[in-house]
């Protein structure tokens, strides 16, 4: 998709509501198959925020995924243009596997699909300066803030029976 004005999404009509006919066949397309009326409602209700509380195993996932599938298709946004945030990789992974069933290759389109942790380093890269960091920061693993921490320890000689490094880690963790 060639936008000419990246910032505005694709219009619902024309070409994308065509194509979404054609591919599904005038049916409703996969991602609105099998739904109850609530489900139903929260995927092709577009305009406006939505919040989708429901319990575990409910659905929610689905009815996420189906909600960014039936965007795409139907030419609301762009997929650079959606933000979807998961706690885990594995949910993360499984989102855009789900997507990518429904709509296909669009799906390599959405650099904002990730956990928070993905989706945060990549608005500070981005945005290194803004914070006075270089965009090639490191994170450093717990491991790691321990190691250092421990040479840090040694190098300014204090003493690491009252000072442990895990128990530094934990104040500034908790800073």
């Amino acid at each position: 998709m060639n936008n000419p004005h990246p910032e505005s999404p694709p219009s619902l009509g024309g070409i994308a509501a065509r194509a979404l006919a054609a591919k599904t066949g005038g049916q409703n397309p996969s991602w609105l198959q099998g739904l109850n009326p609530e489900q139903h409602e929260a995927i092709v209700t577009t305009e406006g925020p939505l919040l989708v509380l429901a319990g575990a195993g409910t659905g929610k996932t689905r009815v996420l995924t189906s909600r960014i599938a039936h965007i795409l298709a139907s030419g609301l946004a762009w997929p650079s243009q959606i933000l979807a945030v998961t706690f885990t990789n594995k949910a993360s992974r499984e989102m855009k596997e789900r997507i990518g069933r429904y709509v296909g290759e669009q799906v390599e389109g959405m650099p904002w699909l990730g956990t928070f942790h993905s989706i945060g380093v990549k608005i500070l890269r981005r945005h290194a300066e803004l914070v006075g960091l270089k965009s090639n920061f490191t994170i450093l693993d717990t491991d790691d803030q321990i190691r250092l921490l421990k040479q840090l320890i040694r190098a300014e000689g204090i003493d690491d029976k009252r000072w442990p490094a895990r128990l530094l880690a934990g104040m500034i963790d908790g800073w």
